[in-house]
């Protein structure tokens, strides 16, 4: 009888060290989900940064362009 009992002490031991593995497991994964959000947040941010960036260039270098073009006379055909 004792070495039943023993067998199944382990068995609880051991059920509930994989337990709490697979929950601090969990928990990790969960971390670095959070991390990802925020990673893809910041990524976002700064593409929408940097489009309103080139948006801006793109938009001074043709007003540049126009008045070039004026002050040498030439015609823009679309």
């Amino acid at each position: 009888m004792p070495a039943i009992l023993a067998l199944f002490g382990s068995s609880i031991v051991v059920v509930l060290t994989a337990w709490i593995n697979a929950r601090m497991l969990s928990a990790q994964i969960e971390a670095v989900r959070a991390e990802i959000a925020v990673l893809r947040a910041e990524m976002r941010q700064g593409f929408a940064e940097l489009e309103l960036r080139l948006t801006k260039q793109i938009m001074e270098l043709d007003y540049r362009v126009e008045r070039l073009e004026e002050q040498r006379g030439l015609i823009r055909t679309p």
